[in-house]
C-alpha cells in the first residue's frame, strides 16, 4: 500500500511539475508579447506625434487671429490626420486638442469642436506619452486611447490622442484558451483604491473586463502576488473564483500591471484519476505478497526465503526486470508461482503508467509547441506591422542621410570644377576676341565652355537645395535674423535678374519685371541671404513660366501695420492643376528645368520668420501669382 501511495504521489508530482513549467513557458512568451504590444503602441503615437507639418499647423491655428488662416490651417490638419489613419488599420480615429482641450482637428468631423478638458487621456497626454489608457466603448469592447503631447521648439501645443483598437491584444489570450480547456490569463492593474482590477475579457467572466475587482488584502492570490512583483509559481492556490488552480505570475515593469496565466488542478491531474485506483490496490497487492510471503518463508528453508525476499526488495524498489524462479519446498515454489504472477502485473501496470503519463505529456508538449507556433506566428505578424509602421521612417532617414551624403560629397568637387572652368573660359574668351580671323574651332571651344559652366551652376544650385532640404527636415535651418530694410532686398534682386533677362538666360527678352518700392521705409527682422533666396527662387520660376508679358512685384502691410505682404504676379502658363494640391511639397513639379525643391526651401524659410505662404492661378488673367508675409519690425 506504502509503494503505490508512493507511486502515486511521484507521478503527481511530476504532472504538477511538467504543467508548471509549460505555464512558465506561455508566461514569458506573453509578457513579451504584452511589452511588443505596448512599446509598438508607443511607437505609433510618435509616427503621429512627430509629423512636423501638424504641429507647425497647429500652432499656426493656435497663435492665428485671422479666421481665414485658423480654417486653412485646421484644413491641413485634418488632410494630414487623414492620411495618416490608413497607415495602421487598427486606429479608428484620431484627434488633435489645443491646450483648451477642444478638439481642433480629427478624422471624425463629429468631434470638432467637442471640449474634453476633464478627460484622462487629455490631462496625461499633456505630460508625456500614455499607450496604458483602456476604455469601453458603447458596445463594450475594450479599447486604448494613445495619447501624447504635441511639442514644437520647446513649446506645448497641445494634444494627440488616438482611439485603439485593441483587438492583437486580446487575441493572445484566445489562443492560450483554445488549447486548454481550464486555461485562463488575467491582465491586471491597481485601481484607486490599490485593489487588483481585471483588465481583459475572461473565459469565465467576459463582462469581468474594467469591472470585476480583486482586494489587496488577499495577498494568498496569484493576482495579487503579480501586483506586489512577486514572479513565481503557485502549485498550491485559488483564483478569483475560488477554484484550486496552477498558476504562474509575471509583473509588467514598464506598465505597472500584473500577468497570471493559470489551469485548474482538475484537467491538470485528470490522467492520474483513472490510475489512481488501479496504482494503490497494486501497492497493496504488492504489500499483501510481501507479508504472506514472510510468514510462509519462516518456517521453510532460509536460503529460498532470502533470495525471495531480495527480489521483493528489488520489486519494492521499482525494479521489476528480476524473474522470480526460486527453487524449494513445494510451497515456496508455488508462492514463488504466485510472486512471478504479481510481479509481471505490478510491472505491466507500471509499464501501462509509465506509457499514459508519456502520453499525457506528449500532448502537453504538442499543445505547448503549437501554441508556440501560433506565438511565434502572431510574433512575426507583429514584427511585420512593426516593419510596415517603420518603413516610412526609415525609408525617409535612409534618403535623407543619402541625399545629405550625395549633396556634401558634390558640393566639394563643384566648386573647383566652378572656378578652374571659368578662368579657362575667361582666358578662351579673351584669346578669341585678339584674334582677327577666328576659327570655328575656337568658337566651339567657348561655345562648350559656356554650355559646362552654365550646368555647373544648376548643378552648384541643386546640390544647396538638396542641403537646404536636409536642414528643414532634420529642423537644423538656422536663421541669422537682423533688421533689414524690405525694399532694398527686392531692388537688389530685380537689379539681378533684369541683367540676366538682358543676356536672354530664359530665352527671351520680352519680359519685363515691375516693381515700385514702398514710400515708406519698412524695415523686417529677417536673414537677408534667405529672404534674398525666396524672392530669387519665386522670380526663377516665373521667368521660367513666362514668355513675355509683365511680371509684377507688390508689397501691403496688414493687420494693423502687424505683418507686410508681398506677391509676385506673372502672366506665364500658371500652375497645373495636378501640381496645385502638392504645390509646396519636395520634387512636386512638372518642368524639365527644376528639381521641385525650391518652393518647398521657400516655404520653410518664410514659415521659419514667423510668415506664411501660398500659390494661386490669376482668375481673371493667366498666370499666377505667389504671396508671403513677414512679421514687421517693432522696437522694444
Amino acid at each position: 500500500m506504502i509503494f503505490g501511495l508512493f507511486t502515486y504521489t511521484e507521478m503527481e508530482q511530476t504532472i504538477k511539475s511538467e504543467i508548471l513549467k509549460k505555464l512558465e513557458i506561455v508566461a514569458k512568451l506573453k509578457e513579451k508579447n504584452f511589452q511588443d504590444v505596448f512599446e509598438q503602441n508607443n511607437e505609433k503615437l510618435n509616427l503621429v506625434s512627430s509629423r512636423y507639418q501638424l504641429k507647425v499647423e497647429l500652432d499656426n491655428y493656435n497663435t492665428n487671429s485671422n479666421k481665414i488662416n485658423k480654417i486653412a490651417s485646421q484644413k491641413i490638419m485634418n488632410e494630414i490626420l487623414n492620411a495618416i489613419k490608413p497607415e495602421v488599420t487598427k486606429f479608428e480615429d484620431i484627434i488633435i486638442l489645443n491646450l483648451s482641450g477642444r478638439v481642433v482637428a480629427s478624422t471624425n468631423d463629429t468631434y470638432i469642436g467637442t471640449i474634453h478638458t476633464n478627460d484622462t487621456y487629455f490631462i496625461e497626454g499633456k505630460k508625456q506619452n500614455n499607450v496604458t489608457i483602456l476604455y469601453k466603448d458603447k458596445n463594450q469592447e475594450l479599447k486604448s486611447y494613445l495619447t501624447g503631447p504635441l511639442v514644437l521648439n520647446d513649446k506645448l501645443l497641445g494634444v494627440v490622442t488616438i482611439f485603439y483598437n485593441l483587438g492583437d491584444l486580446l487575441s493572445m489570450f484566445k489562443v492560450f484558451e483554445e488549447q486548454v480547456a481550464t486555461g485562463e490569463i488575467n491582465l491586471v492593474m491597481k485601481d484607486s483604491n490599490g485593489d487588483a482590477l481585471i483588465i481583459n475579457p475572461l473565459r469565465y467572466n467576459p463582462a469581468g473586463s474594467l469591472n470585476l475587482t480583486v482586494s489587496k488584502d488577499k495577498v494568498d492570490t496569484p493576482i495579487i502576488q503579480s501586483l506586489l512583483k512577486n514572479e513565481n509559481i503557485f502549485p498550491e492556490s485559488k483564483d478569483y473564483r475560488g477554484v484550486d488552480v496552477l498558476a504562474v505570475t509575471r509583473y509588467l515593469e514598464n506598465l505597472g500591471w500584473g500577468l497570471v496565466v493559470k489551469m485548474d488542478k482538475v484537467e491538470a491531474f485528470a490522467p492520474l484519476e483513472n490510475l489512481k485506483y488501479v496504482t494503490i490496490l497494486s501497492g497493496i497487492l504488492v504489500g499483501v505478497a510481501i507479508i504472506i510471503t514472510s510468514t510462509f518463508l519462516g518456517n521453510s528453508i532460509s536460503r529460498p526465503i532470502q533470495k525471495l525476499r531480495d527480489i521483493m526488495n528489488e520489486v519494492a524498489q521499482g525494479k521489476f526486470d528480476s524473474k522470480i524462479d526460486v527453487k524449494g519446498t513445494q510451497e515456496i515454489e508455488d508462492l514463488a508461482k504466485q510472486l512471478e504472477v504479481m510481479r509481471f502485473n505490478i510491472s505491466n501496470t507500471n509499464t501501462h503508467l509509465n506509457e499514459l503519463v508519456k502520453e499525457r505529456t506528449k500532448k502537453i508538449e504538442n499543445t505547448i509547441s503549437e501554441l508556440k507556433e501560433k506565438e511565434e506566428a502572431l510574433e512575426e505578424s507583429n514584427k511585420n506591422l512593426l516593419l510596415a509602421n517603420e518603413k516610412l521612417s526609415l525609408q525617409s532617414k535612409i534618403q535623407r542621410d543619402f541625399i545629405n551624403i550625395t549633396a556634401h560629397e558634390l558640393r566639394t568637387p563643384i566648386v573647383p570644377i566652378i572656378t578652374l572652368t571659368e578662368l579657362l573660359y575667361n582666358k578662351i574668351t579673351k584669346e578669341n576676341k585678339t584674334q582677327k580671323n577666328l576659327s570655328k574651332e575656337s568658337e566651339k571651344k567657348q561655345e562648350f565652355l559656356q554650355v559646362i559652366l552654365r550646368n555647373c551652376y544648376r548643378l552648384h544650385r541643386l546640390t544647396e537645395d538638396i542641403l537646404d532640404v536636409t536642414k528643414i527636415e532634420s529642423q537644423t535651418l538656422k536663421l541669422n535674423k537682423e533688421r533689414v530694410q524690405l525694399n532694398e532686398i527686392i531692388m537688389n534682386v530685380v537689379n539681378d535678374y533684369k541683367d540676366i533677362i538682358s543676356k536672354k538666360r530664359y530665352g527671351s527678352d520680352k519680359i519685363r519685371i515691375v516693381y515700385e518700392p514702398s514710400k515708406d521705409n519698412t524695415f523686417v527682422n529677417a536673414d537677408k541671404v534667405r529672404l534674398s533666396q525666396v524672392l530669387s527662387n519665386l522670380l526663377d520660376n516665373a521667368l521660367k513660366f513666362t514668355k513675355e508679358g509683365n511680371i509684377i512685384i507688390t508689397t501691403k502691410k496688414l493687420k494693423e501695420n502687424e505683418e507686410i505682404m508681398v506677391s509676385i504676379k506673372d502672366s506665364g502658363t500658371g500652375i497645373d492643376p495636378e501640381i496645385l494640391p502638392q504645390l509646396f511639397t519636395k520634387f512636386a513639379t512638372k518642368s524639365e528645368q527644376g528639381t521641385g525643391l525650391g518652393l518647398f526651401i521657400s516655404k520653410n524659410i518664410i514659415e521659419a520668420h514667423g510668415g506664411i505662404m501660398r500659390g494661386e492661378n490669376n482668375s481673371e488673367s493667366n498666370g499666377s501669382t505667389f504671396y508671403f508675409t513677414l512679421p514687421i519690425w517693432r522696437e522694444i
